[in-house]
């Protein structure tokens, strides 16, 4: 089976593999046209956990390597993981 690159995915893609991690987004916590996204943890209403705003100029909007490396470091999600799925 040949090993998946990390390469560039559009917003709505990111969200998709990054649910399966337990990672929600967060219009409404976001300044301007950054969305937060965040690993809930524990019980609430409250968001808690680790968290990183991204970019978002809709669903189109295209996340860099550079980016996602960044948002699997913050989640502690293993690249190979996430590439994997």
């Amino acid at each position: 089976m040949p090993k998946i690159q990390p390469h560039p995915l559009k917003h709505r893609e990111l969200l998709k593999k990054l649910k399966n991690f337990g990672v929600i987004e967060i219009s409404t916590k976001g300044k301007g046209s950054e969305r937060m996204l965040i690993l809930k943890s524990g019980m609430g209403s409250k968001y808690q956990g680790p968290q990183i705003p991204i970019k978002f100029h809709g669903e189109g909007t295209e996340h860099s390597k550079r980016v996602i490396d960044s948002v699997l470091r913050r989640f502690d999600i293993k690249p190979e993981n996430f590439w994997s799925d």
